[in-house]
């Protein structure tokens, strides 16, 4: 067993039992410490309103050190199960987004440039959506010959595999390479 810990998530894998179990981490005391080291006048007050209002996206605001991990495991499973897209690790199964588990693959052991360059020829740049997520092959998995990503928790992820991911599956090359690509290009 080993640990992989991201911004919203820990994530438990199991080799020998073929699985991986994510868990959505909860920042409280992050969280909450702008309420204990305000004073409750003036522009403060204001701050703290605006700081519980911010949405899940911004960094360092309420509901992204609560819920972060908790939406992407809860999007995870609902996209997987809604779309059943073959580019997608399943997630086998979610517990009100509090734990997510999904089969072991190998991640895939791509160089970056590499990976990049073809999901971006392949989705004609839209992987630009969720940059993140499309650049790190950590985030890509071979499981039964076919290139299926791990880690589909944004909503930008979502957009772009909901429009390209079957092509990605019947055009993905493991043998691509950029440089020869860039040597094709300019002769």
């Amino acid at each position: 067993m080993f640990v992989k810990r991201g911004s919203g998530r820990i994530v438990f894998v199991f080799p020998s039992l073929r699985l991986v179990i994510k868990f959505p981490i909860f920042h409280a005391v992050l969280a909450f410490s702008p309420f204990f080291s305000s004073d409750f006048r003036g522009w403060r007050w204001k701050f703290l309103k605006n700081y519980m209002t911010w949405p899940l996206e911004t960094k360092g605001g309420f509901r992204c050190l609560m819920f972060k991990g908790l939406v992407a495991n809860w999007t995870e499973f609902y996209f997987y199960w809604r779309t059943r897209n073959p580019f997608l690790q399943p997630t086998l199964f979610s517990f009100f987004g509090l734990m997510n588990i999904m089969p072991f693959a190998e991640p895939c052991k791509f160089q970056e440039d590499d990976l990049w360059c073809q999901l971006y020829e392949l989705t004609g740049g839209k992987v630009f959506k969720d940059a993140h997520h499309f650049a790190d092959p950590l985030n890509f998995c071979f499981f039964n010959q076919t290139l299926r990503m791990i880690d589909y928790g944004s909503r930008g992820c979502q957009l772009v595999v909901s429009e390209f991911g079957e092509k990605i599956v019947r055009s993905f090359n493991p043998q691509y390479c950029w440089e020869e690509e860039k040597k094709k290009l300019s002769d």
